[in-house]
C-alpha cells in the first residue's frame, strides 16, 4: 500500500484522525494494541482505504509490517508522548521524506517532538481552548466548519493545491483558469511564500510554487490538483 498515512495509535484522537483521513479518500495503516478500538474503525469504514495492524506502534517489526518506507505520512496520536517520540525517530530513520505530525499532551515535550523530526505538532489542550473561544466569540463559523466535516452525504472541506513548474496553470490568471466554471470551487486564498492573498481578485496570476486555498469537495480537489502538476 505505497503512498499511504500510517496513524500510530487508535484511541479517541487517533480515531477522529482516521475517520478524516478516509473520508478524504486516503489509503490508511492504523496500528494499536487494543484490538477492540482497531474493530470499531473497520465497522466504520468497511473497503480497501483501511488496514488495520494489531501490534505495538513503537515495535520496529510492526512499523515495517506496516510498510513504513513506503508511506506518505504518519500520525504519532499515542496517549504517551514518550512513545511519540520513539516512534518520530524511526519514521525519521526509514522514511526521512515522510510528513509527520505528533500530538503533545505536554507541552514541555513540543520542542523535543521537533527536534526527534516531527514536521507539526498539536498539542490537544491549547486546541481545545482555542476553540472554547471561537465557540463562544463565533458560533455560527464553528458550527458551519463542525457540518461540513461531519456531513456523510458530501465530502466538502477546505483544501490546499498546489501549482508546479509545467502545469498547464502557470502564467494564467485565476479568471483564465475558470476554477469555478470548470472545477466548480471557490478560492479563498492563494499563498506564494510570503503573506497571504485573500479573497484574490480575478487578475491574480498563478505561478509555479503557488499554493491555492479552496472550497471544494474531495473529488473536485482531485482535479485541480491534477491540472496542478506539470504536464508530461
Amino acid at each position: 500500500m505505497p503512498d499511504h498515512v500510517i496513524v500510530c495509535g487508535a484511541g479517541a484522537t487517533g480515531g477522529y484522525v482516521v475517520d478524516e483521513l478516509i473520508a478524504a479518500r486516503n489509503h490508511v495503516t492504523a496500528i494499536d494494541q487494543d484490538p477492540v478500538a482497531l474493530r470499531e474503525l473497520e465497522e466504520r469504514h468497511p473497503g480497501e482505504l483501511l488496514r488495520c495492524i494489531t501490534g505495538d506502534p513503537t515495535d520496529e517489526g510492526v512499523l515495517a509490517l506496516a510498510e513504513l518506507s513506503t508511506a506518505r505520512g504518519l500520525a504519532a496520536v499515542m496517549p504517551d508522548d514518550k512513545d511519540n517520540i520513539y516512534v518520530i525517530v524511526e519514521a525519521r530513520l526509514f522514511n526521512p521524506k515522510a510528513k509527520i505530525i505528533a500530538t503533545a499532551t505536554a507541552r514541555s515535550h513540543v520542542d523535543k517532538l521537533r527536534r526527534v523530526g516531527a514536521d507539526v505538532i498539536v498539542n490537544p489542550g491549547y486546541i481545545g481552548g482555542l476553540r472554547m473561544v471561537s465557540e463562544m466569540l463565533r458560533p455560527t463559523v464553528v458550527r458551519f466548519l463542525d457540518d461540513m466535516l461531519r456531513d456523510t452525504r458530501s465530502t466538502w472541506r477546505i483544501e490546499e493545491a498546489h501549482i508546479e513548474a509545467g502545469s498547464q496553470l502557470v502564467g494564467v490568471t485565476l479568471a483564465k483558469a475558470a476554477i469555478r466554471t470548470r472545477f466548480g470551487m471557490t478560492v479563498l486564498a492563494i499563498g506564494r511564500g510570503g503573506p497571504w492573498v485573500y479573497n484574490p481578485k480575478a487578475d491574480e496570476q498563478l505561478s509555479a510554487g503557488t499554493i491555492l486555498v479552496v472550497l471544494g469537495t474531495v473529488e473536485q480537489v482531485a482535479e485541480l490538483r491534477a491540472a496542478g502538476r506539470a504536464q508530461d
